[in-house]
């Protein structure tokens, strides 16, 4: 067990810090949730950012290999998440370091669309040919020679893609920064529209998972319903161009947002897609910001309800997931979860994403208390506290019904803490947390 006491030092900056953002919460640390926001988002910009893009998993140097790579496949998808996370953050704060992140962020997502070289492609990520990369996946070098980019783009980075762009878009910046990002957006919906509601990659091939069509959301996906009508809103919400809006009123009457009301899969706990419950929430959001017909928006609703609730079988509701609940209360006001979800953003256990080495030096750097709390047995059939969860790269997208791996082994891979990190600023912006928390 890693146990490392404070300094004394140390000890009155915590008191310090406890005193200005708010009373200490203990968990297998004793950060307050602000201070806890800001150790995450200083590990992030430090360890995990790369001219704007967000890398997911950074690989720690070995014998063979004496330098630090990252794994990539989820940088456009991680990006647009932190580009929402960082407006929200300046919304809430008034820093203008999160002000410049988010439009780092919101340059980036414009990169990956144009790096490509084809109208509308956007890249899963790229780096400068210069830089030291290992990476698996399928790589392009651009005519250029300047970048590689990593291809077969799914409809979860496109997801995030938007919803980042859509937050910064409609939240920060200027009416000329909108029309450049939705100039981008709109090339990627223009090329799904033109190419009968698929994504086609670099090799002329639809992608795994870039697929739209009617029969495809009816008979196999019906959350691409709602993917398809969040691209659509929000590239007219950035361009105000009318044929997004017609597009967006062809697909409603082709009944898109009714089959989007089964977006999420009514099944077993422990079968549950929790990947796709994010992609679900990152859709729904837009959506239920921009949408004002009533009828519409019921549909939304439900959809959301769906997700949240559930059905014949538990939804999120009773899984304490903080990004879920405050979204959800965000929308309907019922802040019934509330309580739980908070509990669950103090314990966020700092060696769910980091090695014992890591923490320890930030311990030293921040001055707080950490102990390790090692993962029990599983007992009993509810859902686990996050505190017994295993590593995981986010876990808004673990199932916590499912018994993770010993945190205390040593890891290859240190990942960031954007999944806190969303969910504590949307919290902030929307006023569900209050500063002090």
């Amino acid at each position: 067990m890693l146990t490392k006491a404070v300094s004394d030092i140390g000890f009155w900056i915590l008191i310090f810090f406890s005193f200005v953002h708010g009373s200490v919460a203990v968990a297998s640390d004793d950060l307050s949730l602000p201070l806890k926001a800001e150790l995450f988002g200083t590990d992030l910009s430090e360890r995990f950012l790369d001219d704007g893009q967000v890398r997911v998993r950074r690989r720690l140097p070995t014998e063979a290999q004496p330098y630090v790579t990252y794994n990539m496949s989820d940088t456009a998808y991680m990006t647009g998440i932190y580009c929402a996370t960082e407006t929200w953050r300046y919304m809430s704060t008034g820093e203008p370091t999160a002000a410049v992140n988010a439009r780092a962020a919101a340059n980036a997502l414009v990169h990956l669309i144009t790096v490509t070289g084809v109208p509308g492609l956007l890249a899963r990520a790229s780096v400068s040919t210069d830089q030291r990369w290992f990476d698996d996946g399928t790589w392009y070098e651009t005519s250029d020679g300047r970048y590689r980019w990593r291809g077969n783009v799914s409809s979860d980075q496109i997801d995030a893609m938007v919803f980042g762009l859509f937050v910064y878009g409609t939240q920060l910046a200027s009416a000329s920064e909108r029309l450049r990002l939705g100039s981008a957006l709109g090339a990627v919906v223009d090329a799904v529209i033109d190419n009968g509601y698929r994504v086609i990659g670099y090799d002329g091939r639809p992608t795994r998972w870039g697929h739209y069509e009617l029969d495809y959301v009816t008979d196999e996906e019906p959350m691409n319903a709602l993917l398809l009508l969040q691209m659509v809103k929000v590239a007219h919400a950035l361009t105000e161009a009318t044929r997004y809006d017609r597009e967006y009123v062809r697909l409603l009457g082709e009944g898109y947002a009714r089959i989007g009301e089964g977006a999420r899969l009514d099944e077993p706990p422990l079968e549950a897609n929790h990947s796709d419950d994010v992609l679900i929430a990152l859709a729904l959001y837009p959506l239920l910001e921009l949408e004002k017909n009533a009828s519409v928006r019921a549909s939304y609703l439900r959809a959301a309800s769906r997700w949240f609730r559930g059905g014949a079988f538990p939804g999120i509701d009773v899984e304490a997931n903080p990004l879920a609940t405050f979204l959800y209360q965000h929308w309907t006001g019922e802040d019934d979860q509330r309580a739980a979800a908070v509990e669950t953003l103090r314990g966020v256990p700092l060696d769910m994403k980091w090695n014992a080495n890591t923490i320890s030096g930030y311990v030293e750097r921040f001055g707080f208390r950490f102990a390790a709390d090692p993962v029990e047995p599983r007992s009993g059939t509810g859902p686990l506290p996050i505190g017994q969860r295993g590593r995981i790269w986010s876990f808004l997208v673990q199932n916590p019904y499912q018994p993770g791996g010993d945190r205390l082994t040593s890891s290859p891979f240190e990942t960031n803490g954007l999944d806190f990190l969303v969910s504590y600023w949307f919290g902030r912006a929307h006023g569900i947390l209050g500063e002090l928390e």
